[in-house]
């Protein structure tokens, strides 16, 4: 039986994608979740991790995102190597050198906070599962480009401009928040991370 796995509050887990869709980084943290070698994971594609419930038209969205050099927000639902699985709250952006140039895409997960949320973390859950079904099942019947209309069809109807409109109307984070969340570390006070999440599943 798959099973659900938590992350870590305290960790982030980190990977680096360039222009031609490959990881190029991945940090010890998510290689410890995944529980891949990192031999085994640079130089493939992102959607190494990508579980099947995950449609494509989703990533296709997401790569669009990165070359566009454009900054996001996803919930992402990943698995292992071994097929268990988690649900990661996902930001993406663009990273530069000195120098100005593009260097790489950078995709920080964190768990989804048990505060901050305009509902419940299953309530959460229940609706996009629901949503990425949907677009699953219309991709296997008629393809890739009838799932991308549905989508549009389904942000319209809800009042959505964007897929990142719909993943953000979830949560109830301002601009100096999301960064705050996505910076938490080993070191970060306990009272700073009882903003975003209850006290007992930071341990």
């Amino acid at each position: 039986m798959n099973k659900e796995l938590s992350l870590d509050i305290r960790k982030t887990a980190t990977v680096k994608i360039n222009l031609s869709n490959r990881i190029d980084y991945a940090n010890d943290y998510i290689l410890e979740l995944l529980g891949y070698r990192i031999t085994e994971f640079v130089t493939h594609p992102p959607k190494i991790i990508c579980h099947e419930d995950m449609p494509d038209i989703i990533h296709d969205i997401i790569g669009t995102y990165i070359m566009n050099y454009d900054e996001g927000i996803a919930v992402l639902k990943h698995k292992t190597k071994n097929n268990d699985y988690f649900w990661a709250f996902t930001h993406y952006k663009p990273s530069y050198k000195p120098d100005g140039s593009f260097e790489a895409f950078v995709t920080r997960r964190k768990p989804l906070p048990t505060k901050k949320l305009n509902g419940t973390i299953e309530d959460m859950k229940y609706q996009i599962s629901k949503l990425y079904e949907i677009l699953k099942g219309i991709e296997k019947h008629t393809g890739t480009k009838q799932a991308e209309r549905y989508l549009e069809g389904f942000l319209e109807y809800k009042g959505f401009d964007t897929l990142e409109d719909y993943y953000m109307s979830f949560f109830d984070f301002n601009k100096a928040e999301l960064e705050e969340y996505f910076s938490i570390n080993e070191q970060t006070p306990d009272k700073k991370i009882r903003r975003y999440t209850n006290f007992i599943d930071i341990y």
